[in-house]
């Protein structure tokens, strides 16, 4: 909730600033500059409230929002000056490039006193909100409410550098838990054993989590991650550990202690939200575009077999959260009981037209409604059944690292491998989804788009 209301602290805090910075700029363009010029103040009360909402679009973009605390004071800096030289450099082509002026110098003058405007006001807005937020956290009053998952010598080191510090970084340490370990700390303080982690981390309400198992119990953070990953939780551990684990991390320095947060996606902040745009921005051309696709498959469906049109089955989102999933029905009604069962390239359980769609894919095409709705992102790891991902986790434990993201329609193991018609081969399939997960970025997720369209163009779906 703390976060939620301090990213609206800086929205709000933009929308405003540049609301001013637009009747400034705008009396400077027609009073200083000279008003023959420029047009009425029609335009300035049209303009008021698209400039201000051009500019919160682009710090969102910008991945700003992201992390409303612990901000650097210098990252701050340079992200406000870089997005706000784009911004201005974009306005100056299309707001400013046409007007008729009796000198060059004065596009000159407009540009520099934008940018001056817009990055100054911009950034004292933000600066004050971050330096009380900073202050208020070194205070301690606010935290974020912290679980250690250790008993051992590492969690009693980083309960001693935690308490010893002169300001606060925010950890407010709830309590320990047992994974086994001697008990090194007040047994007041733990909360429980692993078997309890769901339990006391919904319970207290916790927003973070430091792993601090000692050396002896290292083959164990495979187990308390697979635990971890489906909760909307900010996990931390130290970085002797890191070894054990996949791809990028970012790390959070607590003076003598840094620690290394491997809850984030691998994909920069303002990629992922340029992903998020592109996810909606797509969904909506596919939906309205294909259109008469999509009721000519309908209609295939219905003329080809008894049933629903479309097909729907719970299956496991980001954090492992339970969602419907769309599809074009390609079963026969009945085809699955009580026990889930893959599909495999001869099924008999599949119709006719069934087998055309699942050729192109075009049984995956409602999908674009689940990705409009925020289930599911284009391109990310194919999401699956709870009855298997069970086993996947049992398995490889390390299948629960794909729930830190979105699921996709298409991913590179599905481009790669394609369909999988046992446990074993979705094990052999999620390697590739691994492999996605340490080097996403958006060149990567076109590439996967790319090879997707060429099968459904060349028809090897299957």
């Amino acid at each position: 909730m703390k976060k939620r209301i301090q990213t609206t602290k800086y929205v709000f805090a933009d929308f405003f600033s540049a609301m001013l910075v637009w009747t400034l700029f705008f009396a400077f363009r027609v009073w200083v500059v000279d008003a023959n010029y420029y047009p009425p103040e029609e335009r300035f009360w049209i303009l008021l409230g698209i400039y201000p909402i051009g500019w919160v679009f682009l710090h969102y973009l910008s991945g700003y929002y992201n992390v409303p605390f612990r901000k650097s004071r210098l990252s701050e800096f340079f992200t406000t000056l870089f997005i706000t030289l784009i911004g201005s450099v974009f306005l100056f082509f299309i707001m400013l490039l046409n007007d008729k002026v009796r000198s060059y110098d004065i596009y000159y003058e407009s540009i520099f006193t934008l940018f001056s405007l817009q990055f100054i006001i911009t950034y004292l807005a933000r600066f004050f909100i971050t330096q009380d937020a900073t202050k208020r956290i070194h205070r301690k009053e606010w935290g974020f409410k912290t679980l250690v998952i250790g008993t051992g010598i590492n969690a009693r080191k980083i309960s001693d550098d935690l308490n010893n510090m002169k300001q606060s970084l925010g950890y407010e340490i709830i309590g320990y838990l047992s994974v086994g370990e001697d008990c090194k700390i007040g047994k007041e303080r733990v909360l429980g054993q692993i078997e309890d982690l769901e339990y006391i981390l919904t319970e207290n309400k916790i927003e973070e989590v430091i792993i601090a198992l000692d050396d002896s119990l290292r083959d164990d953070v495979s187990h308390v991650l697979s635990k971890l990953y489906k909760h909307r939780v900010e996990i931390k551990l130290l970085p002797r550990l890191y070894e054990i684990l996949i791809g990028s991390v970012k790390v959070n320095t607590i003076y003598a202690t840094p620690l290394v947060n491997i809850s984030d996606s691998s994909m920069p902040y303002w990629q992922q939200n340029i992903k998020r745009v592109t996810d909606i921005f797509f969904s909506i051309l596919v939906l309205i575009l294909l259109s008469p696709m999509y009721l000519y498959a309908a209609i295939r469906v219905k003329l080809d077999s008894k049933g629903s049109i479309i097909f729907t089955q719970t299956r496991l989102g980001k954090y492992g959260k339970p969602f419907k999933m769309y599809k074009f029905r390609s079963m026969f009604v009945g085809a699955e009981d009580e026990i889930p069962l893959l599909s495999s390239v001869n099924d008999a359980r599949i119709t006719k037209w069934g087998k055309v769609m699942r050729k192109y894919r075009m049984d995956e095409f409602p999908q674009f409604w689940n990705v409009l709705k925020g289930d599911m992102s284009i391109v990310g790891p194919r999401p699956e059944r709870k009855y298997y991902a069970d086993q996947l986790i049992e398995n490889a434990p390390h299948y629960s690292l794909l729930h830190k993201i979105k699921p996709g329609i298409t991913s590179w193991g599905m481009v790669k491998y394609g369909y999988a018609d046992s446990v074993e081969k979705m094990l052999e399939r999620m390697n590739y989804d691994i492999l996605y997960l340490e080097n996403m970025t958006l060149f990567v997720d076109l590439k996967i788009v790319i090879y997707t369209i060429k099968i459904l163009i060349t028809g090897k779906g299957i």
